[in-house]
């Protein structure tokens, strides 16, 4: 156990000095190390370091900033980005590019519909000539029967018996 001493009177303002005391002298020591920096050269080395680091930084940022600005001022970015039509200069060609984006769509419309119509074109020709053929292969064969019939019936009339020779027991056979 701690003895109290009652004797000693209680001083409310003793721990504010105190503290304040300490303060002072931290800073003392502050200005202690700073100084003997300063004569050995510390400290313009570091403030010339931290000003060779800001001129970097300065640098680097200069750079990055020309590299946005010739990305920017390529043609071929701002066609890419779209970043030219945002331009005054482009606004006042709105008219003009809602026109032309139309003409290119109605022409690309009318390419696919006159592509279809050649397609259908092409069926239908198909379809035409394959009638042709049937066609002709009917009219072939109905002068065929007629003309038959026609000769069998006049053979008749003459009183001339026909024989049909596609029937092979006719035929001599070797």
């Amino acid at each position: 156990m701690t003895e109290h001493n009652d004797n000693i009177p209680f001083d409310p303002e003793e721990e504010e000095r105190r503290r304040l005391q300490e303060e002072e002298e931290l800073m003392a020591r502050r200005i202690r190390r700073e100084l003997i920096r300063v004569d050995s050269g510390l400290a313009e080395r570091e403030i010339e370091q931290e000003r060779q680091r800001i001129e970097a930084e300065k640098e680097e940022q200069e750079r990055e900033e020309q590299r946005r600005q010739r990305r920017r001022s390529s043609f071929l970015w701002q066609l890419f980005s779209g970043s030219f039509l945002v331009g005054h200069h482009a606004s006042q060609y709105y008219n003009y590019l809602i026109a032309i984006a139309a003409m290119c769509f109605l022409s690309i419309f009318v390419t696919f519909m006159s592509l279809n119509a050649d397609n259908e074109r092409r069926e239908i020709e198909e379809r035409t000539r394959v009638l042709r053929e049937r066609a002709v292969l009917l009219q072939e064969e109905r002068f065929r029967r007629g003309s038959y019939k026609e000769i069998m019936r006049m053979l008749q009339d003459r009183g001339i018996r026909m024989t049909d020779l596609s029937d092979d027991s006719r035929l001599i056979k070797r």
